[in-house]
């Protein structure tokens, strides 16, 4: 992978993750508000494919809590790394 040019919005920032980490969840952009809204734009806008799967956790009151872990496969980079472009130019 060739390295990409710094994001200059949200919604490349949690594709970059994707891109470099493979995965992304609300913990890696805990002070994001519109979190879930930039991985459904990614998914609905531009038809990038994830697979979501529930995280169990432990939150400060000691309470169970379940929030979603999107995972990019290895297969679906390259059209990750388009879509990162086109929304750089865009």
């Amino acid at each position: 992978m060739s390295q990409l040019p710094h994001p200059k919005n949200n919604r490349q920032e949690v594709l970059l993750t994707l891109i470099k980490n493979g995965k992304v969840s609300i913990e890696d952009f805990p002070k994001l508000s519109g979190f879930r809204t930039r991985v459904s734009e990614l998914v609905l806008d531009y038809g990038l494919v994830l697979n979501t799967k529930p995280i169990k956790s432990t939150n400060k009151f000691g309470r169970t809590i379940t929030f979603a872990e999107h995972h990019l496969e290895e297969i679906h980079i390259d059209k990750a790394i388009a879509i990162y472009n086109t929304i750089n130019n865009g």
